[in-house]
């Protein structure tokens, strides 16, 4: 392991943050986070990740899985396909918390209350001061002040999320449901040990009714809603400063994951810091691949009727034994084959690299 002498600040001690320290860290790095709260604490996240991205981690994230699972199940109504996968649903917020006890204990520091207002090419300036730094890192979340140093403007999709008390002993999936009387977009069911994570790309009262109809009942346990940034930046690395998670607008715009971008993302930089460009280059490459826009495009653009033919003939079947004859009956339906094309190349593509 290398010694260095600068110190990298990092502004921002989520999930980002946090897994960008523990990688940079273990390259020999001391790290500084500033962070704006006066604790640790999760933001909204349904608390999903494939088994694979985790196991990246410079850290033991297994004391933290909250309930393991064998993949993604897609609904519509009655009918189903799902994807084989080694997954976990976390408990982040304990997780994020001893990631920052680990990040202490190794010598680096985290400052709670630290609100910066404004970076430039030189000093981070927070409410108590301003701080010149060797390099800065800006993972401060989907309002980001560190990406206005960049101009980067995103496009965002609005979550909300109840966690209810629930047996899930008989669930074994991260489930995904499609209905357009309840999201543009998708609804979520993730299960952990005593509980399920249950929300939907939009409004509170749409998930409200998402539950009557899927009979979910229990006592409400956390009630949170976040942006979710779901369009590639225009820049994220230059001189001495980059971008990661939110605030670099790494989450997969298809599937709007960003537990595991954040880490893949986390590893990228701490094997270019010396070169941000690179970092920049290699990130986009990975992340910023346009079938992923595509790919939801097409989902939005569905109509109920649409996906009831769809899922009518791929219904029960694992993803990767569906063949190019399930679709021939689509042909009648030339519109549809389009959407069919750009979705199933936008879930290979996911699958790389996690959800």
């Amino acid at each position: 392991m290398k010694e260095y002498f600068i110190v990298i600040h990092i502004v921002g001690a989520g999930i980002a943050g946090l897994t960008a320290s523990l990688f940079l860290i273990e390259k020999g790095y001391e790290v500084e986070i500033l962070e704006k709260n006066e604790w640790i604490k999760s933001s909204a996240c349904a608390e999903g990740c494939n088994f694979s991205s985790l196991e990246l981690l410079p850290f033991n994230f297994k004391p933290f899985i909250s309930k393991k699972v064998d993949g993604i199940k897609l609904s519509f109504i009655d009918k189903y396909f799902y994807i084989k996968m080694d997954g976990v649903v976390l408990e982040r917020e304990r997780l994020m918390k001893k990631m920052a006890e680990e990040i202490v204990e190794k010598g680096s520091k985290i400052k709670f209350c630290e609100k910066v207002m404004k970076v430039d090419d030189e000093f981070i300036y927070t409410k108590s001061g301003k701080i010149k730094y060797d390099i800065c890192i800006g993972a401060d979340g989907p309002l980001s002040v560190t990406k206005n140093y960049f101009g980067n403007k995103y496009e965002y999709k609005i979550g909300c999320q109840y966690e209810i008390e629930y047996d899930t002993s008989n669930m074994n999936f991260l489930e995904i449901y499609f209905d357009k009387k309840f999201s543009s977009y998708y609804s979520w069911i993730f299960p952990k040990e005593n509980s399920i994570n249950a929300g939907l790309i939009g409004k509170f009262y749409k998930l409200n009714e998402f539950l009557r109809e899927r009979r979910i009942k229990g006592n409400i346990l956390k009630k949170q809603a976040g942006l979710i940034p779901c369009f590639f930046p225009r820049k994220i690395a230059h001189k001495k400063i980059a971008l990661i998670g939110d605030s670099a607008s790494i989450t997969n715009p298809f599937s709007l994951g960003g537990i595991s971008p954040a880490i893949h993302a986390g590893k990228i930089l701490s094997e270019n810091l010396e070169n941000l460009r690179e970092y920049e280059k290699k990130v986009i490459k990975k992340f910023c691949n346009p079938v992923l826009i595509k790919g939801r495009r097409a989902i939005e653009s569905l109509s109920n009727n649409e996906m009831e033919i769809l899922f009518k003939k791929i219904n029960g079947k694992e993803f990767h034994d569906i063949r190019m004859k399930d679709f021939i009956p689509l042909l009648i339906h030339p519109l549809l084959i389009g959407k069919v094309y750009y979705i199933s190349n936008a879930l290979i593509y996911s699958l790389k690299f996690g959800w």
